[in-house]
């Protein structure tokens, strides 16, 4: 039986390992690749891609971030290991995630060796989840669980930069009302409707959640304090505007409450205070009724 050379061996891992696989001498000038490096970037033979950098190839928007990440492979002999980054691919952008370590020989740096995998479909799908789990399924808005995330981001920004940052809690009025007397998809389809107006309302600088039913979180950075009455009358303008909807004319009306994260220095009490200053709006409209 004959023996299998370090050559036939090497080869055939090349070819097995689902990634590809390339080598570099110490100038980034390309030295080899395994087939599935070539199938992935279309080349028919490694010669078209020896002697060449990636900049010689042009498969990188930035080749910088790719360049310098290899100098510290070769000159601190660094190994860089699943390094996000964006490729040119056939005429497409794709996402890969690569590792890098120098290539030695007899205790010297020669150049480096590494390999990507491609995570493109992978991404696509986290962020489709992500985006799914953060939706509202009736209004394609915003949800609960997408605001309990957003509003870490206003409250870090509050303690690194004291930017003070409003929260609205509006509820429809009687919105029971409309279920009862038309039916929940008619209901469902004026929440909708809602949804969009207060959607077009809060389109500068502000943020919208359906918070669950038929109330709605607005969030809004403040640059003035001036601003927190202007934008409230603004939402509510958005709501009670008459509408008609499944040929019936209709019209909503809601209560809302404000809060500052100044006021309160806590997520949980801001949301609780607007939640307060709302029903109380509401009970004034029950007693003008």
């Amino acid at each position: 039986m004959s023996a299998i050379t370090d050559k036939t061996l090497l080869e055939n891992f090349l070819n097995l390992i689902p990634a590809g696989v390339f080598w570099k001498d110490k100038d980034r000038r390309f030295l080899g690749a395994n087939q599935m490096f070539l199938d992935y970037y279309g080349l028919e033979s490694v010669s078209e891609l020896i002697g060449n950098t990636d900049e010689d190839m042009g498969w990188h928007i930035d080749p910088e971030p790719f360049k310098r990440d290899e100098l510290r492979v070769i000159s601190n002999g660094d190994s860089i290991k699943n390094v996000l980054g964006q490729c040119i691919v056939q005429g497409k952008i794709r996402k890969i995630r690569a590792s890098k370590s120098p290539l030695y020989d007899k205790g010297e740096i020669i150049g480096l060796v590494g390999y990507f995998i491609d995570i493109t479909d992978e991404v696509e799908e986290r962020q489709r989840l992500s985006y799914l789990s953060q939706t509202d399924d009736l209004t394609g808005i915003f949800n609960r669980r997408a605001y309990n995330d957003v509003v870490l981001q206003y409250e870090e920004q509050y303690k690194t930069n004291k930017t003070d940052f409003v929260l609205y809690m509006i509820d429809l009025d009687d919105f029971k009302k409309i279920n009862d007397e038309f039916g929940h998809e008619y209901g469902n389809m004026a929440i909708i409707a809602v949804s969009k107006a207060l959607s077009m309302a809060a389109a500068e600088n502000c943020v919208l959640f359906r918070y669950g039913g038929d109330e709605f979180v607005v969030l809004h950075q403040l640059q003035s304090a001036d601003e927190i009455e202007v934008i409230e009358k603004k939402l509510l303008k958005a709501i009670d505007t008459p509408r008609k909807i499944d040929d019936a004319k209709i019209v909503t009306k809601a209560s809302i409450g404000h809060a500052t994260y100044s006021e309160t220095n806590s997520l949980l009490s801001l949301i609780e205070l607007a939640d307060k200053r709302m029903y109380e709006m509401k009970k004034e409209h029950k007693v003008k009724r």
